[in-house]
């Protein structure tokens, strides 16, 4: 029985990696990759959409609310569009500005972008950011400790915030799970407190720059962290239709 339910777990796990890879699942394509039968995959279908994670279309399922992978499982999603959103992000970067990055695998692909000889004081609460802010001798880095998050590889909790009180950023370039023109960013919450720094973050600064891949449009998950209104830039990965720009407030860049 254990075994059983244990299964179907590692079953709903592969479906959601498919889902969040492409954007979608189909019945048919879901029962030659796991060999069972169209009734057992419409019954996980039915079961993670009332979890409120995926919602039911004809023959098969779309994104509802983005869950939060680590970011091992992130590095290779979408690994194409990321790039298109990091080398945006890279223009809005001024030398000698403070500057706050949080974790993230666009983060950190925007900052292994950035010119090496590049002149900037930046904070972060990201491992793999501050590696690659390592190979940039003139960044003056601050890296924050706090309670260790494995799945995102960044530091959280209270110790994290108690740091970044003093702060006021020119610039802060945020990682996103989901954007909705109504609600704003939003992450799943409570994320292993990875939520309250990004929220923080979001409040300190001048100029609120939001990366996020087309594919994070008109999504949502439980917890809030700044209104549409907040963000300076919203960088996507590729253009999008007029009526959408300005339902994103114009934004979008």
């Amino acid at each position: 029985m254990a075994q059983s339910a244990m299964l179907k777990e590692e079953r709903h796990q592969q479906i959601l990696n498919i889902l969040y890879a492409s954007g979608k699942v189909n019945v048919e394509e879901l029962t030659r990759v796991f060999g069972c039968s169209h009734d057992t995959i419409r019954r996980d279908l039915s079961e993670l959409e009332e979890q409120g994670i995926l919602k039911r279309v004809y023959g098969g399922a779309v994104p509802w609310k983005r869950p939060a992978p680590g970011i091992d499982a992130r590095k290779n999603v979408e690994k194409d569009e990321k790039y298109l959103v990091a080398r945006k992000a890279v223009e809005l970067v001024h030398p000698g500005e403070l500057i706050a990055i949080d974790g993230g695998t666009t983060n950190t692909l925007f900052v292994s972008l950035l010119p090496v000889s590049i002149r900037l004081r930046v904070v972060t609460n990201s491992f793999p950011v501050a590696e690659e802010l390592r190979k940039r001798p003139n960044a003056d880095v601050t890296f924050l400790g706090g309670h260790y998050n494995k799945g995102s590889q960044t530091t959280v909790g209270e110790l994290v915030l108690s740091q970044l009180k003093d702060y006021h950023f020119d610039q802060c370039f945020l990682g996103a799970y989901a954007v909705d023109a109504k609600r704003g960013v939003s992450v799943p919450y409570p994320y292993e407190d990875e939520a309250p720094v990004k929220k923080y973050l979001a409040e300190n600064c001048r100029e609120l720059n939001v990366l996020c891949d087309n594919s994070k449009l008109d999504k949502e998950a439980n917890y809030i962290v700044c209104p549409l209104e907040r963000i300076t830039h919203l960088v996507c990965s590729r253009r999008v239709p007029e009526e959408m720009k300005k339902r994103y407030l114009n934004k979008i860049i």
